[in-house]
């Protein structure tokens, strides 16, 4: 769950790109003030009028003002009248949820914008796989999903909203699936960074296995995903993390990555304080470049090791954080 940056000029121009009609597209609003004017007297128009009212607000709060709404669409008793006995949206709140099409939104110009605008190319709750934005023949074309942290299915106005909006690989959202999540007990990356909350490293004794013998041993490698040492004792981020690594099925997507994590382990070792001086002094010498300190981690890890440089690249974090004791210390 890497953090995602952003800034309110982009999450307003979101919102004018949702709000206003042009050409072929039909707004948001336009479409739910259609459905007022064809509705007049209609036992659920409060429901409507209050999404008309707030409908700016709704797409561009932040996560825990998503959750007020939420909450207050609860009190005023809205939320159970779009819902059937099984919890599944009933007539109107599909026609609610019509009123916001995020399929079609998913499909369009916009949503390669706000692609564009988060430039980013990990999935951001795993970082185990790309999510590029790829021209092709037939058009330009997202591969990955967004997920959205508060369910479309339960809460479908809240389906175009800005921080609801979470780019992640496949894998990650079909195994959330439609589980909603809520700020008090997960992380949410427009909010918390796990990389601040919790750090990769290795079992101690899996790792002396390894080392002893490094040609036959990789495979005894045990990764872990621990919170780091100045949050030890919070019951709530340690709860949080513990959220994480069961919604996504990190460790075992993880455990697939020994191989990468004993050559990390090996180029760290390898490459230790010397023989970086070395690599500077040559590059200097022979091609009058001073590489930089993020450089040359960058050329001994073989990723990225700055923690607003992780969603540029699979597993990131992961090399980052094993490798970051081995620059400390050797």
């Amino acid at each position: 769950m890497i953090t995602i940056k952003t800034n309110k000029k982009t999450v307003d121009e979101f919102a004018d790109l949702l709000l206003t009609s042009k050409g072929k597209y039909v707004s948001v609003r336009k479409r739910i003030d259609g459905w007022l004017a064809a509705h007049v007297g209609h036992a659920d128009e409060d429901i409507f009028k209050y999404l008309q009212k707030d409908l700016k607000k709704i797409i561009i709060s932040k996560p825990v003002a998503l959750e007020s709404i939420i909450n207050d669409f609860k009190v005023k008793g809205y939320q159970a009248r779009i819902l059937d006995s099984k919890g599944k949206l009933n007539l109107i709140g599909e026609e609610l949820k019509d009123c916001f099409r995020y399929k079609n939104f998913r499909a369009s110009k916009k949503a390669h914008w706000l692609s564009a605008q988060l430039n980013i190319k990990s999935c951001v709750y795993c970082n185990t796989q790309y999510s590029l934005t790829v021209k092709q023949k037939s058009g330009t074309k997202m591969l990955f999903h967004l997920d959205h942290f508060f369910s479309k299915e339960l809460y479908p106005y809240l389906s175009l909203s800005f921080y609801n909006l979470i780019p992640c690989c496949a894998s990650c959202n079909m195994g959330k699936s439609d589980k909603s999540f809520k700020l008090s007990e997960s992380i949410h990356p427009y909010i918390e960074s796990l990389d601040e909350i919790a750090k990769y490293g290795t079992e101690p004794a899996s790792l002396v296995k390894f080392l002893l013998d490094i040609n036959k041993n990789e495979n005894e490698i045990k990764l872990l995903l621990e919170i780091r040492n100045q949050h030890l004792g919070d019951k709530k981020l340690q709860k949080k993390l513990d959220n994480y690594k069961e919604d996504f099925n990190i460790e075992d997507q993880y455990a697939q990555f020994k191989d990468v994590v004993a050559e990390t382990y090996l180029k760290s070792l390898y490459y230790n304080k010397y023989r970086r001086e070395e690599l500077i002094k040559f590059f200097k010498k022979k091609h009058k470049q001073v590489l930089s300190d993020d450089m040359i981690k960058r050329f001994v890890v073989g990723n990225y090791t700055d923690s607003k440089d992780l969603l540029k690249r699979p597993l990131a974090k992961m090399t980052k954080d094993i490798s970051e004791d081995f620059f400390t210390h050797f």
